[in-house]
């Protein structure tokens, strides 16, 4: 399932690698391991359970790093080929972005190969994910040995949709990393289409004022500028376009928005500051007060984004670098920037509380610049 971080200015996309028994899937992810720079990659993990093991590791590769200003970060997986271990593929498979086929060229996988496909198939209807439109690349595995298929054989038994395929030797380390590429392009194509084009143009509804829909509460109209930023950045990495896309700010300054109530005799951070920055903090305090971690957390995500934003001096610089800068912990940062993936109803009160310390850290810093 792709994961966008709106803090980190990140993308995160799930694609795994799937095939029969011994085709060559865990030699092809540790070829990729090894040849992917330390700093650009996680750790490779193994979950082993009774005998099936999964195995993977995500990395920021160097080509898309930094994609008009979106990061990229692609989590690899495999999984155990062996036809016992069905229910760990389909739990693997779950929101995957895109998938790689490694078949086994020797004659003898024939079969399967065919049950694995079959498979694949299976257990992608399974996850509601759609056989026909996922993005796909075949892996025609062990050219380097004898007794193998044609390339021609191979597609006529496997690659029924005519996507990218590509003749690899694993073990060498052939025709991996073009496959990877390819898979890479053709996802990040599949998140534009995922999301849907904003229609500024679309008139006003002329329907009676009772009968319109109710306007939308507050966490929905501040997560409105987040999505269209995202979609934004979305259509330039998929388009690659050379016109300018970037955003203007109004030469006319709106009226800042009126303080909240704060309760008789709280206590309130946002005493601190005067203006948007007081109304910032004691919206994230309040939403506490009621119990809503989630609108909490979400509106200390979006006020850090727009402080780290306006840092004077930071130019192009990454959200770590300026939390680097402004003096922030690394780590208390990173944390921060997972509790900006969390989805509503998993926040807690801990993490509402952390994201509130972190934001108020952050602006008595960047009042001392």
């Amino acid at each position: 399932m792709t994961v966008i971080n709106p803090l980190a200015r990140e993308i995160s996309a799930k694609v795994v690698y799937y095939g029969p028994g011994l085709s060559g899937k865990t030699t092809t992810l540790k070829h990729i391991y090894s040849v992917v720079k330390p700093q650009r990659r996680g750790e490779l993990v193994t979950l082993a359970t009774e005998g099936d093991r999964t195995i993977f590791f995500d990395f920021l590769p160097l080509q898309v790093k930094e994609v008009r200003g979106m990061g990229v970060r692609f989590q690899l997986y495999t999984v155990p080929g062996q036809v016992f271990y069905s229910a760990t593929r389909r739990l693997v498979l779950q929101g995957a972005d895109g998938v790689i086929f490694v078949a086994d060229s020797q004659r003898a996988a024939k079969q399967s190969n065919l049950e694995s496909l079959a498979d694949l198939k299976k257990n992608l209807a399974e996850n509601d994910i759609d056989v026909d439109r996922v993005p796909l690349v075949f892996q025609y595995n062990k050219r380097d040995l004898q007794g193998l298929m044609s390339v021609d054989e191979l597609r006529q038994d496997l690659n029924w949709r005519g996507v990218p395929d590509f003749e690899t030797a694993a073990t060498r380390g052939d025709g991996v990393l073009p496959a990877l590429k390819e898979i890479s392009k053709l996802v990040i194509r599949s998140l534009w289409a995922r999301f849907p084009r904003s229609t500024p143009e679309t008139p006003p509804s002329s329907a009676p004022p009772s009968s319109r829909p109710a306007s939308a509460p507050p966490t929905q109209r501040m997560r409105k500028p987040m999505e269209e930023g995202i979609e934004a950045e979305l259509a330039k990495v998929a388009e690659q376009s050379s016109g300018s896309t970037e955003l203007r700010i109004s030469d006319v300054e709106s009226e800042p928005p009126p303080m909240p109530e704060i309760p008789r005799g709280a206590l309130s951070f946002a005493s601190l500051w005067e203006g948007s920055d007081a109304v910032a903090v004691a919206e994230v305090e309040n939403a506490i007060r009621r119990g809503d971690h989630f609108e909490a957390l979400e509106r200390s995500v979006a006020a850090m984004v727009e402080l780290l934003a306006a840092l004077p001096g930071t130019g192009e610089a990454s959200p770590m670098a300026k939390a680097g800068l402004l003096g922030l912990d690394g780590r208390e940062f990173l944390h921060f920037c997972r509790l900006a993936g969390l989805h509503e109803g998993s926040a807690t009160e801990r993490d509402a509380l952390f994201a509130l310390y972190m934001l108020v850290s952050a602006r008595l810093k960047a009042a001392q610049i």
